[in-house]
């Protein structure tokens, strides 16, 4: 039994301790359902990493508020069908009232059914604990290096790199992020009213009590809180009427920026 060079991701849900303690003080079932509702996606979301991508190596573990994902770095395009796991798993989070934050690293790692330790486990902890601090998943620069350099399909780098920034984005410090609000268009069945119904239901979700949340919590939603405007400016610049039908226009003209 010997180290392997693994890409890990570690993903940690945030606030999961208080849901947990709500299902102690508060009464009825609906905090029960959440934890439930986490459990499934993450459950669902092991089943997709098991299945997605033809991987032979990819190996899913969750335990508690954690899911860590890994697979061998050299199996062609499986750091882009990983991320897209990953956008999955955050994006379903987000629109159940779950917020994610995580790291995606390269290194030597044992992962099978029974063990998960090394290096590279460490190293995506460690961006998840001390790099992340907003809610988002960074992903290395070194790991979408390494990720574009095995292709399927007779991908170039480019084109591995061009399918990969159709997932990732890169924050304001630089780092490459997984975006789960602009980029998450593929988890819509109507793209059009699933992604206006999507941010409305985010600005429900985090922002209602926001000024009840301790400056901690704050502090994350601020992040969120940016993204979320940014996006709707942007969409909101490019509505078109010789582009769009009137009903896009006026559906995404009564967006509101979060105050």
């Amino acid at each position: 039994m010997n180290y392997e060079n693994r890409v890990c991701c570690f993903i940690d849900i945030l606030g999961f301790k208080n849901h947990i303690d709500e299902t102690i003080t508060k009464s009825g079932e609906d905090n029960i359902k959440k934890i439930k509702s986490i459990v499934s996606i993450l459950a669902l979301s092991q089943k997709m990493t098991d299945n997605i991508g033809c991987s032979e190596s990819k190996v899913t573990t969750y335990f508690s508020d954690s899911i860590v994902i890994s697979y061998k770095y050299n199996e062609p395009s499986q750091l882009f069908h990983t991320l897209l796991d990953l956008l999955y798993v955050a994006f379903e989070l987000a629109s159940n009232g779950f917020l994610t934050r995580g790291g995606v690293s390269i290194g030597k790692l044992l992962h099978n059914s029974n063990y998960i330790f090394g290096p590279a486990l460490i190293d995506a902890y460690k961006i998840e604990s001390e790099t992340a601090k907003s809610p988002r998943i960074i992903v290395s620069e070194e790991v979408i290096k390494i990720g574009t350099e095995f292709t399927e399909h007779e991908h170039t780098k480019d084109e591995e790199f061009q399918h990969i920034k159709g997932i990732v984005t890169k924050d304001d410090d630089g780092l490459y992020f997984i975006d789960y609000i602009s980029k998450s268009s593929t988890e819509f069945d109507d793209p059009i009213i699933g992604l206006y119904e999507y941010i409305e239901k985010l600005k429900e979700l985090f922002f209602k009590n926001y000024a009840k949340e301790d400056e901690k919590t704050q502090e994350k939603l601020n992040w969120l809180k940016s993204k979320l405007n940014t996006y709707i400016t942007e969409i909101k610049e490019n509505l078109n009427p010789n582009n769009h039908s009137r009903e896009i226009v006026n559906l995404y003209s009564n967006l509101k920026e979060i105050k």
